[in-house]
C-alpha cells in the first residue's frame, strides 16, 4: 500500500528538525511547505566555478486568496479532474513569486503541453528495444515521502536528445503517480506538513565521459523542470561528478535559478570509506534505503556486473499485477538478487518500494500495467 509505505518513510519526518549541510536544524515541516527548496543551504562548488551569493529567508507561499484567484482564471476545461488544481496553482504561483499573471500563463501552456504529448502515456521506445538504453527510474521514497529516483550513467547506453526526454518525462510521470496525494487528497501529509509533491534525485556519475557534456541533455532536464514541472524537484544528490563535469556546470548553472541551486549536493561514492555519503544519505533517508542506496552503487561499479545488468520494467509491471508470490515474479527477484555482488540486492527497488507496488498495479502508469500482459 502506498499509504503504508509513506508512513514507514516518515516516521522520521515528523521530527521537528532535520541537519543541513553545514550541521545547522531546520524544521521539516517548513522544508515541504517551501517544496523542500531550503532543506539545504547550497552545494560545494566544483573548483573553478563562479557562483552568486544565493537568497537567504523564508520562500513565498501563496495565500488561498492568491490560489483562488488563479483558479478564477482559467476555463472549464483547465478545471476538469487531472488538470488543474490548487496544489498546482500553489506550485505555478511558488515558481512565479507571486506573479498571478505569469502564473496563469504557464499554467495554460503546461495544460496545452500535456493534452498534445499526453505525459502519462509516453512509452519510452529505446528502452522497449533495448532495455539497456537507460538508467533511471523511481527506487524508494525519503523520510519526507518524496519518491527517489535514481539513475546511474555507467548502465546508460542510449544519448539520443528525444530518447533521453522521453525517458526523463516518464520517470517524472511515475514519481508523480507514486505520491500519496495523487489516489489520496488526504493521504502524505504528517503532522503540520503539506502534501507530498516533490521528488529527490540521486545522480549516479559513475560512467560519466565526454559524451555526456552535450548540453542538450541538460537543457532538456532544466527546461522541463522549468517549464512543466515547477517546484517538484526536491533534492538532488549529485554523486561523483568528475572533473570534466566542471565544463558543463560552468555552461549550465547560470541558467539554473538559485532556490533549485540550494537544493543540489556534490558528493563522492568512495570504495573504502563512504562515511561522508553515508552520512548524507541517512538525513534523508531511512536506514533500509540509505544501505540499498550504497549497495546500487557499489554494483554498479562493478563493470562485470554492470555490463550483464538493465532494469526490468516488465519484471516490475508482472510484480504489481501478479505480486510476489507468483512463480515467475518470485523466481526473477532471485535471479536478480543472486547476481548482485552481495547475492542479496535487488536493483529494482528499495526493500519498501517494491512492497507497496506488490500487487498494487495503479500506482504504475498504465504502459507500464500493461507490460505484463505483454509478456505473456
Amino acid at each position: 500500500m502506498l499509504s503504508s509505505l509513506w508512513r514507514r518513510s516518515s516516521k522520521s519526518a515528523v521530527r521537528d528538525d532535520m541537519p543541513s549541510d553545514d550541521g545547522s536544524m531546520h524544521s521539516c515541516a517548513s522544508s515541504v511547505a517551501d517544496g523542500a527548496a531550503a532543506d539545504a543551504p547550497g552545494p560545494p562548488t566544483p573548483a573553478g566555478v563562479e557562483t552568486a551569493p544565493l537568497p537567504r529567508g523564508k520562500k513565498y507561499w501563496p495565500t488561498q486568496q492568491e490560489m483562488d484567484a488563479v483558479l478564477q482564471q482559467l476555463g472549464p476545461a483547465d478545471l476538469e479532474p487531472g488538470a488543474c488544481d490548487a496544489a498546482m496553482a500553489n506550485r505555478y504561483l511558488r515558481a512565479t513569486g507571486g506573479d498571478l499573471k505569469h502564473a496563469v500563463k504557464r499554467i495554460r501552456d503546461t495544460l496545452s503541453w500535456r493534452r498534445s504529448e499526453d505525459p502519462e502515456r509516453i512509452v519510452c521506445g529505446a528502452c522497449v528495444a533495448d532495455p539497456k538504453s537507460h538508467y533511471m527510474q523511481v527506487v524508494g521514497s525519503d523520510l519526507l515521502g518524496r519518491p527517489c529516483i535514481y539513475s546511474c550513467l555507467a548502465l546508460a547506453t542510449n544519448r539520443d536528445v528525444e530518447d533521453n526526454r522521453k525517458h526523463m518525462i516518464s520517470t517524472f510521470e511515475q514519481a508523480i503517480r507514486l505520491m500519496p496525494a495523487a489516489h489520496d487528497p488526504s493521504a502524505g501529509a504528517a503532522a503540520g506538513q503539506g502534501p507530498c509533491e516533490s521528488w529527490v534525485w540521486v545522480m549516479d556519475f559513475h560512467g560519466f565521459s565526454l559524451r555526456d557534456c552535450d548540453p542538450r541533455l541538460a537543457k532538456i532536464f532544466l527546461n522541463l523542470s522549468a517549464a512543466h514541472y515547477p517546484e517538484r524537484l526536491g533534492t538532488f544528490f549529485l554523486v561523483s561528478p568528475p572533473t570534466v563535469f566542471n565544463t558543463l556546470w560552468r555552461a549550465i548553472s547560470r541558467f539554473i535559478d538559485p532556490v533549485t541551486k540550494q537544493k543540489i549536493h556534490f558528493v563522492d561514492f568512495k570504495q573504502k570509506d563512504n562515511s561522508k555519503l553515508e552520512g548524507l544519505l541517512a538525513r534523508y533517508f531511512d536506514a533500509e534505503t540509505t544501505h540499498w542506496l550504497l549497495r546500487e552503487m557499489e554494483d554498479n561499479r562493478d563493470k562485470e556486473l554492470a555490463n550483464s545488468k538493465a532494469y526490468s520494467y516488465s519484471e516490475l509491471s508482472k510484480l504489481a499485477t501478479a505480486g510476489q508470490a507468483a512463480s515467475d515474479v518470485a523466481a526473477a527477484r532471485q535471479l536478480r538478487r543472486r547476481r548482485s555482488t552481495c547475492k542479496s540486492h535487488d536493483h529494482l527497488g528499495s526493500p519498501a518500494f517494491l512492497e507497496a507496488v506488490d500487487g498494487n498495479p495503479d500506482l504504475l502508469l498504465p504502459h507500464l500495467q500493461l507490460l505484463s500482459r505483454d509478456d505473456e
